[in-house]
């Protein structure tokens, strides 16, 4: 019989995978990009210059006047001329240019983060709430909230025209009352008949006091209100009517829509984030609708729902990190376009109120200047927003690559 000797035995040491979540997977992809590196490195540059200049490099624009410099070139040493250091140049006014695009950073870019957080904000809420209850039957508290919401948003135009805020209260209640009865009729005539009279009467009643063409006018839309509340509201009818509502959105060309926001609301930096935010709510919303659809129906939704979880926790618990990634990559380039967007805006005059730097606003008071030879006072507000929108684009194509689970190993 054969002896064995152990020591004649070979072991193996086998290698363990080291456990790696998909986020730091993405991150060492990302850091392993030259895209990706350079676009982090020129929005890092950006983000800290336009935010220690504001914090830490006082500057006044009402204040910063001098004729005697008026649109002078370059210099970086000082002449008889030129008693002060001027590495971008002067502007019509004498100001240093350099000091001016630093300091507009900080506006652009802070019309650019704002604007993608009204749009995510509002269009992440609208995508997740639409592609969800597309396929998932709502509850009697989710139906009769949507109900009340419906109501005060249909009944705002009305209260608005007729300057009655009870109207509001009115048809929210009414909302709520049409939400909460909705199983509780024989016919469905019955309760249009009901809902239409009382919208009438909520619509028109407080309208009388500020006239009768005002109380007619506000009648008929009570009357529709009314029709359209005693409706069987739903999921689907929900998420239908929100898209539509987009795709109406969508079909204003996005710089036209914004200019007409602006000027409802009026020039400025905060109305020009407003403008600039609307008009990419229907992007987000799209975008996260899609993708919630692709998950709604996975398997671990499906658990969710069998053991009784709320529609609430599975929307934020379950949903949203795993649909994070597109929203991201969108949202790095959508600040981008914002950028751009408040530039164009404030070239025409209609965001940030002179004498307030913003890069779009400087190359709207000197490209006229252009002729004259005057080329540094529109060279360097144009590179700024060059830039700061290419960083942003590169940072935003390695995101995307670093975040596609098919480049996963």
């Amino acid at each position: 019989m054969t002896q064995i000797n152990p020591e004649e035995f070979i072991v193996t040491d086998f290698a363990v995978r080291e456990h790696r979540s998909l986020w730091g997977d993405a991150w060492r992809r990302l850091i392993s990009s030259n895209t990706a590196r350079l676009g982090m490195f020129v929005v890092i540059l950006f983000i800290s210059s336009a935010t220690l200049s504001h914090f830490f490099w006082e500057y006044e624009p009402k204040k910063d006047l001098d004729y005697s410099l008026k649109l002078k070139a370059p210099n970086l040493t000082v002449t008889e001329e030129i008693p002060s250091i001027h590495p971008f140049g002067t502007d019509k006014l004498g100001r240093d240019i350099f000091r001016r695009v630093v300091h507009g950073g900080w506006n652009s870019l802070r019309v650019g983060i704002v604007a993608v957080g009204i749009s995510l904000i509002f269009g992440g809420v609208i995508g997740l709430l639409t592609g969800f209850y597309e396929t998932i039957t709502m509850t009697t508290v989710e139906r009769i909230t949507l109900f009340g919401i419906s109501g005060f948003l249909l009944g705002s135009l009305s209260a608005w025209i007729a300057n009655q805020p009870l109207q509001l209260v009115g048809f929210t209640l009414l909302g709520l009352v049409a939400g909460y009865f909705e199983g509780f009729w024989a016919g469905q005539l019955k309760r249009v008949v009901f809902f239409s009279v009382l919208g009438i009467l909520i619509s028109a009643v407080p309208a009388l006091f500020a006239g009768s063409s005002v109380a007619l006018v506000c009648g008929v839309l009570g009357l529709l209100t009314g029709i359209f509340l005693a409706l069987a509201l739903d999921g689907r009818f929900f998420s239908n009517v929100m898209m539509r509502i987009m795709d109406m959105i969508l079909s204003f060309p996005g710089y036209l829509l914004a200019i007409a926001i602006v000027a409802f609301l009026g020039p400025g930096l905060g109305k020009g984030m407003i403008a600039i935010g609307v008009v990419g709510i229907p992007v987000y919303a799209r975008l996260t609708r899609s993708a919630v659809l692709s998950v709604v129906n996975k398997e671990y939704i499906l658990a969710a729902q069998s053991v009784g979880e709320s529609h609430g926790r599975i929307i934020f618990r379950h949903i949203t990190p795993n649909i994070l990634s597109p929203i991201i990559v969108q949202t790095t380039m959508g600040l981008a376009n914002a950028i751009l967007s408040a530039a164009a805006l404030g070239f025409l005059g209609l965001g940030a109120i002179p004498p307030e730097p913003e890069w779009g606003a400087m190359l709207g008071d000197s490209y006229r200047y252009l002729t004259s030879g005057a080329w540094w006072a529109v060279l360097f507000p144009g590179l700024a927003i060059m830039l700061s929108v290419l960083g942003f684009n590169l940072l935003g194509d390695g995101l995307r690559d670093a975040l596609d689970p098919k480049l996963r190993t």
